[in-house]
């Protein structure tokens, strides 16, 4: 089945000046006779984030529908914030984001949500009034030894779906090493300004 046969004025791939990027995706549609394909997959390392991004969205989606489904009132990234509160009363914004390596922002609407579900105490720090400082309410006390639990079984499941083979780790961490170091965007352009030289 050729792409002509869809598109009788779509004039042969061969003779066009595609990009290659856009010759690989017509090459994709007809290798797989125009169904869904998973282009994601198709394109390999080349596209690590979006593939990484889409194992969390499943995974975040997945894990917000079974805290439903037990009747937990609280988000899949949470937990983490829960711990990191327990074990360091009267926290910061800029600490528990130091803590998790999040963006500032990213953890003022994490709390600001749990602070509005009642998992989290906000106030002033005494010596610095400026300073917005958090710790757990006596619901976040309440619920967290069964969330504790709740990821005790997460650990099992993450090992079944790695097929007990956890070497992904070491994987990440020399990815997340690397890109600390120096960013991908950082990479990219360095690579491009050598070029020119």
């Amino acid at each position: 089945m050729k792409l002509q046969g869809f598109y009788p004025n779509l004039r042969p791939i061969k003779n066009q000046k595609q990009t290659q990027l856009t010759a690989f995706v017509f090459y994709i549609f007809e290798k797989k006779y125009y169904m869904y394909t998973d282009l994601v997959r198709e394109m390999g390392y080349i596209a690590l984030a979006t593939r990484l991004k889409r194992i969390s969205d499943k995974m975040t989606y997945s894990t917000r529908l079974m805290y439903k489904k037990i009747n937990i009132d609280i988000e899949p990234n949470w937990y983490l914030v829960l711990i990191i509160v327990k074990e360091n009363p009267n926290i910061s914004v800029m600490e528990i984001a130091k803590y998790l390596g999040f963006a500032h922002q990213s953890i003022i609407t994490i709390t600001n949500k749990m602070v509005e579900k009642e998992y989290l105490q906000v106030s002033k720090d005494k010596k610095d009034k400026r300073k917005t400082i958090f710790n757990l309410t006596k619901k976040a006390y309440v619920i967290l030894p069964k969330i504790q639990k709740i990821w005790e079984y997460g650990k099992e499941v993450i090992y079944e779906i790695l097929n007990e083979d956890i070497s992904i780790t070491k994987h990440l961490e020399i990815l997340e090493s690397n890109i600390e170091e120096t960013s991908f965007g950082e990479r990219i352009i360095k690579k491009i300004d050598d070029k020119l030289i």
